[in-house]
């Protein structure tokens, strides 16, 4: 029998998931219809207790006398969103006015469904050479991260401010480059990640263009040709870095130097032939088959794929993690399928697989590794395809 959780644990539990959700009353609200609130566990992460936390907490805590904890938190969680989104607002202000004092600033703004982290840290190391850059930090995206990133780290010295934007409505790219008002603009990809906030990749794509209009020098202006299309990395960087004056030998010097983000298709050698392909951020259609492909290169190694499947595609859930069950399971020797969230799907597309390894379901919070240990037949590759938040099961 599950312990009874106290007062305080449920509240902190409840405060988890709205964090996790971003606040987003429906989508937090929708979750609790599903799943007991005793069922999160902070695994992956922990609270974060930021300014909002701790007021929605305390609010929260004095309500919960009166109410049962989900109302208590669903009330507080409401009147603290006017406040932090009037505090919100200042910093806009404050941010705006900062940029409006640097004329001189090279604006770069980066969008589009996937790759954006990866495109901006390339961009970023290769102008590193020659300028001095500020871009935003680890995959920070939101209209308050970048706000915060003018705010605290913009300095006089810096010449090249570089924007990862991220969306998961409407106008949401516009409200980045109304503040930012870029120079230039970079859509990586547009496609399917978020269809299930978005509704439809019609609107998907209309968001990421958001970014055209601002963009006055069309030349200044990097769009993939269609939709799941992704544009080149190293050609566009180096397009970029031409137009900013740098030479082709410097460009060609930084490209070849540049190390991926982490979790991008990461290539560790956990042993002399035991290897591991992490690419657990983030997983989208256009990555997980370039993973594949990466794993299915190693032609004499044993395959190994570890993967929960990929969320936030909507009525298209089904189908994307359908053909990623099959695709790994015909490249794969042992298909280990992580958790319940797409386990029917990724069953489903393993078994129409023309060859098949073997197929392992584990639960979201079991160990894998020792069961793993014990089916190594090296040389062997690994490969790791994404990882899910801790309030998916």
């Amino acid at each position: 029998m599950a312990k009874k959780l106290t007062k305080k644990e449920k509240l902190r539990k409840l405060l988890y998931l709205l964090q996790l959700e971003e606040y987003q009353l429906p989508r937090w609200q929708q979750w609790l219809k599903k799943y007991p609130i005793e069922k999160l566990e902070e695994r992956k992460k922990k609270l974060v207790f930021t300014w909002r936390i701790k007021t929605t907490f305390i609010l929260a805590t004095i309500f919960s006398f009166f109410k049962e904890e989900k109302e208590a938190v669903a009330k507080a969680n409401k009147i603290t969103s006017p406040l932090f989104s009037f505090i919100k607002r200042i910093l806009i202000f404050w941010a705006k006015f900062k940029l409006h004092r640097r004329s001189d600033l090279i604006r770069i703004v980066i969008t589009g469904s996937y790759g954006k982290t990866t495109f901006k840290e390339m961009l970023a190391w290769v102008l590193a050479e020659k300028f001095s850059v500020l871009k935003t930090p680890e995959n920070f995206n939101t209209e308050v991260s970048i706000v915060k990133t003018i705010i605290s780290l913009l300095k006089p010295h810096h010449q090249i401010l570089i924007i990862e934007a991220g969306a998961y409505a409407p106008g949401e790219i516009k409200k980045i480059c109304q503040l930012v008002k870029p120079d230039f603009g970079i859509v990586t990809v547009i496609g399917l990640m978020h269809l299930e906030r978005f509704g439809s990749q019609k609107n998907i794509r209309k968001t990421k263009l958001e970014i055209v209009p601002f963009i006055k020098n069309k030349e200044h202006l990097f769009l993939p040709s269609k939709n799941n299309e992704m544009i080149d990395f190293p050609k566009t960087v180096r397009k970029i870095a031409l137009q900013l004056g740098m030479s082709p030998q410097a460009i060609s010097r930084r490209l070849r130097s540049f190390s991926p983000p982490a979790h991008r298709l990461q290539e560790k050698h956990l042993a002399p032939n035991v290897i591991l392909l992490d690419d657990t951020y983030n997983a989208n259609p256009i990555g997980a088959q370039r993973a594949l492909k990466k794993l299915s290169s190693f032609k004499k190694y044993q395959k190994i794929v570890i993967t929960p499947g990929m969320i936030e595609f909507g009525r298209k859930q089904f189908a994307v993690n359908f053909q990623l069950g099959k695709r790994a399971a015909e490249i794969a020797d042992i298909f280990f399928i992580i958790g319940r969230t797409n386990r029917r799907a990724l069953l489903a597309g393993a078994q129409k697989a023309k060859k098949k390894g073997e197929i392992i379901c584990l639960e979201a919070d079991e160990d894998w590794n020792p069961l793993l240990t014990r089916l190594l037949k090296p040389p062997t590759v690994i490969l790791l395809e994404n990882d899910l938040p801790d309030h998916y099961f």
